[in-house]
Order: C-alpha cells, then structure tokens, then sequence
C-alpha cells in the first residue's frame, strides 16, 4: 500500500524529503536540516517577488524554494530544489508548515500582511511524562469538511448504524452477541463509494507515511473503514485489545479519526498498561496504536462522540 506522490500538496500533508541547493552550491536536505522548527515555503514568480518576501515570524525558519536559488531578504534562505516537487507546492505561493513539516495554510503571493503565526503547543510537565503510552498522533489526517460529510452519511444514508456486537465463544464456536457489558455503541460500513475512496486516499497520503516513519512498520493490509457512533449515556467500550482472536490475529495497528472533537464530553481513549492519562484526539486527528495494546474508550457523558476506525496489518 504505498501512497502515490501527489500532484499537488494540500493542507494536511506531510512534504516528503528533497535535496535543497544553494547559490553557492552547498548542499543540504529539507528534512535533516529543517525538522522541528515551523518553517514557511515560498515560491515567488520571479526575482521580484522574492526581493519582496514579507519578513517572518521570530522561531520561523523561512525558506524560498523553485528551479533556481533567487536573491531574497535576510533571514530568508533561498534554495533549488526538484522541479516536481516545487510543482507539488504550487506557483506564487507562501506555505505554512509546522515543526513536522506538516503543510498547515497556504497564501497567494504578494501578501499585504504577513501570516500570523500557528499558537504553539505548551510542553508537558515531567510526571506526565513518566510513564505515557506508545501511541501516535497524526493531525489532519481527514479535513473537518470530510469529518462533516462522514457524520452526515452515518446519520442519515446508514440510518445511524446498527448496535455494535462482540465475538463470544459458544460451545466451541465464535459468534456475534450484543454485550452491554463490553460495549455500546452504533456502527456502520460506509455505503458511499465516493467517501470512501477519500478516506483511502487521505490514509494512504498522510497516514501511512508517518507509520512507516515512527513504527519503522510498512502496511500491506487495510480492514474495511467503519463509523461509530457513542451516544451520550450509551457509548463506550471496555478495555480490550484488538488482535487477540484468531480471525483478528493479522492486525498490528489500529487507527481511529475523531470525528467531532469538542461536540461531546468523556469518550477518550485510555490504555490501563500505561498510567490514567486520557487522549481525546482533535477533529481530523489520526491515532494509531498497537493492537496488541490493552485499551478502552471512556464513556461519553454528553453529547455523541463520532469516529472512523481501521486496522492496519
């Protein structure tokens, strides 16, 4: 399942590594050299603009990227680069990305005013560090107007979903039950050709390469997407691991987009293994986990809490 290079970059994708050139013929590369800081990317229409670039953001790490390396104001650097990928960024155009290089907003240039600056990210204190669980986040992964169209479809064309069961072993075989005890929540397979093939892309483009990357795991297999639902009163599910039957032995990693963050109270994910701390994923957000993790999804206390999940093998 290897992600197709796009032809352009949007907001939301991680911009693969590329070799960037100097003036004076040094060398350096995107990744290696401008990881972990927020950088902005632009790609004036001639020498012109980029004498003009806007001045940036104290922390910023500003780069002006095209075929060739032009004059531009300090602090800017100016580089060369791959004519394909600077086809991907765009003509007359200012990137803003953040410290993973995570494509956040884009601007036509000229601009009249700069761009203002992304808030940062408070760090965490050490004791919640100490023990954490190995999970990761992708911001992203799915845009708030895909999220919307998702619900939307879950709602109305999937008549809200149908009651989610568990596998129980019965007289030696496994079958399908409602259990309260284990879990309450509404599900459905997408029934829309076209959402789903967005979804796949959107995992292909922008979370496949960030496992691969972090897990050092390349993924040949996907489950079929499912959308949940966990009302308010009636949606959790207990702590379980998600590859721990034979049918289900194949998975190595879930992943789950939060749908609609901030509509609902309670409904994190919680792994017991790893200390009390609670994850609650923005809107769009990826998280990808083992399988082989013990964790459980906290009752929702108001609202209904919707999401899409997948396993990854």
């Amino acid at each position: 399942m290897n992600p197709p290079l796009p032809a352009h970059w949007l907001p939301g994708d991680r911009l693969p590594d590329v070799r960037l050139r100097a003036a004076d013929g040094n060398a350096v590369t995107l990744h290696g050299e401008f990881a972990g800081a927020p950088v902005w990317l632009a790609t004036p229409a001639d020498a012109t603009a980029a004498s003009r670039l806007p001045a940036p953001s104290d922390g910023v790490v500003a780069l002006c990227v095209g075929p060739a390396a032009l004059d531009v104001p300090a602090p800017w650097r100016a580089f060369a680069a791959d004519p394909a990928w600077c086809q991907g960024l765009g003509h007359a155009l200012l990137w803003q990305a953040d410290e993973n290089l995570r494509l956040m907003a884009c601007h036509a240039l000229p601009l009249a005013l700069p761009p203002a600056p992304f808030p940062t990210e408070q760090p965490l204190l050490p004791e919640q560090t100490v023990r954490i669980a190995p999970v990761l986040q992708i911001p992203g992964v799915f845009e708030r107007e895909l999220c919307e169209a998702l619900i939307r479809h879950l709602d109305i064309d999937c008549g809200g979903g149908e009651a989610s069961a568990v596998l129980v072993l019965e007289n030696g075989r496994q079958t399908l039950q409602i259990d309260p005890s284990v879990k309450r929540r509404r599900e459905s397979f997408p029934r829309d050709a076209a959402l789903e093939a967005r979804m796949h892309e959107r995992v292909l483009r922008r979370a496949l390469p960030e496992i691969a990357r972090v897990f050092q795991f390349g993924v040949q297999r996907r489950d079929p997407f499912k959308l949940l639902a966990y009302p308010e009163g009636a949606g959790y599910f207990r702590a379980h691991r998600d590859n721990d039957t034979p049918d289900v032995a194949h998975r190595r990693f879930a992943l789950s987009v939060n749908l609609n963050a901030g509509d609902y109270e309670g409904g994190e994910f919680r792994y017991p293994e790893f200390g009390p701390h609670r994850f609650s994923p923005a809107t769009g957000t990826a998280l990808v986990f083992s399988c082989s993790l013990l964790h459980e999804v906290l009752p929702v206390h108001r609202g209904t809490r919707y999401a899409m999940t997948t396993f990854l093998g």
